[in-house]
């Protein structure tokens, strides 16, 4: 692959093949990298696609269905489950039922969330990004009593926002939980409130293909075929500014000129060093030799492991210290065929011994995957018998340099819940600054 883009996108997650196919039907030249990993895999849940996500890729063209999982349950130490559902109504009787007084405050939460959602996110002076206000803006914000008190909300921590609405430790747990694993998010971190907006946001409700329909990843990478995207497996070993562009030079001598490097996840950026590189991504495919019941008889949720709210600050707080948590929270899904997904995201970027900074090993890699198993274990009684073979993967930051840490025009978007339509927001923002 040789030649100028406008865009070499690096990922081959749902969002960072929606941000490539949203680039080139906007008329803009794309080159994506890939791993070129394509084992035959049951696919996870994704974030939702908006309505113009959908429209925009022309999905209808493409023998496409997916369905909402059914809903998001927490398995805490002690007591009943707390359950939470895409229908406001749903989730309010739901928790009436369990005699959580904090039913009544349902609707108002997700109101103020979704008003949090739609403000504007503000940056120190001098920060430069796509799509985020200059210094003018900011100073607006510091005039406008309620744009500031806002933004302090956004601001603040998860657990304080919480607070504010909740008495029910376990729907606390439980929101902060759903709203922060993913991310890797501490409750008590300034800035974590920002999750809970995206977390209610109707497009980060997850989704799922039916068992016999095309997966989404399938799909989505036809679409970049069919939008001109041209795609690389070559590994890149070097990415020098200059100018407007980017020269990144590939295994095999080919090389490209680039206006963009864009990274639609922030765990996509951190396998090649770049961005956050505070904690680790760890996923286990289970295979199994039979079919397990699922907790609540419920197939089709999203499900959390935590022992208890506190779970959630000591994991972040361990994988900053380069530990490995024993109660570190874990998600989890059922996906057909004998085969559980779990996943974390409270785990170390790299290891912290002797007074000495390592990157990750096999046998880390079996000890994270042994937690994680006693962790589903101690919910499901008997799971680990029922365990024929695992798998296991790892988004965490490369041993060595990156080839690109020292670019300039490099575009990470931040973990968002609703990943595919923020990623093609993003990329529009950028086309039309090119512009």
């Amino acid at each position: 692959m040789n030649g100028q883009f406008d865009f070499l996108v690096i990922g081959d997650d749902e969002p960072s093949l929606a941000a490539a196919a949203a680039a080139a039907k906007a008329h803009a030249r794309v080159a994506l990298l890939t791993s070129g990993d394509r084992k035959k895999r049951a696919s996870p849940a994704s974030p939702a696609i908006a309505n113009f996500v959908w429209r925009r890729l022309d999905l209808q063209d493409y023998d496409l269905t997916l369905e909402p999982v059914s809903a998001r349950v927490t398995l805490l130490k002690d007591g009943a489950p707390v359950t939470t559902y895409a229908s406001a109504r749903d989730t309010a009787d739901s928790l009436a039922e369990k005699g959580s007084p904090d039913h009544l405050l349902w609707r108002d939460f997700l109101e103020e969330m979704t008003v949090l959602g739609g403000a504007p996110a503000y940056a120190p002076k001098g920060y430069d990004k796509p799509g985020v206000p200059g210094v003018k803006a900011f100073a607006a914000l510091l005039s406008d009593p309620a744009l500031l008190e806002q933004a302090a909300r956004l601001f603040g921590s998860c657990a304080g926002v919480l607070d504010d609405y909740f008495s029910d430790d376990r729907l606390r747990a439980h929101l902060s939980a759903h709203a922060l694993a993913a991310g890797g998010q501490g409750d008590r971190e300034a800035g974590s409130a920002q999750a809970l907006t995206a977390f209610v946001d109707p497009d980060s409700w997850r989704v799922r293909v039916p068992n016999g329909g095309a997966a989404l990843r399938a799909v989505l990478e036809q679409v970049c075929q069919d939008a001109g995207v041209e795609t690389t497996l070559k590994k890149p070993v070097d990415a020098a500014a200059n100018g407007k562009f980017t020269h990144v030079t590939f295994d095999g001598d080919d090389k490209i000129k680039v206006k963009h490097i864009f990274f639609a996840t922030p765990a996509s950026a951190r396998q090649w060093g770049v961005g956050d590189g505070g904690h680790a991504d760890f996923t286990v495919r289970f295979k199994l030799n039979d079919k397990v019941d699922a907790p609540l008889g419920d197939e089709g949720a999203i499900f959390q492991v935590i022992d208890d709210g506190a779970d959630i600050q000591a994991a972040r707080d361990a994988a900053l210290q380069g530990k490995l948590c024993d109660r570190m929270p874990v998600e989890f899904e059922f996906t057909g065929n004998c085969e559980v997904i779990a996943r974390s995201s409270y785990l170390p970027a790299a290891f912290f011994e002797d007074g000495e900074w390592r990157a990750w090993t096999g046998q880390d890699r079996q000890a994270a995957a042994s937690i994680i198993r006693e962790r589903l274990s101690s919910r499901m009684p008997g799971f680990a018998t029922h365990i024929r073979r695992t798998e296991t993967e790892l988004s965490a930051p490369p041993s060595g340099v990156s080839p690109f840490a020292h670019c300039e025009r490099v575009i990470i978007q931040p973990h968002r819940h609703n990943a595919i339509s923020a990623a093609v927001k993003l990329i529009d923002q950028v086309i039309a600054g090119d512009d």
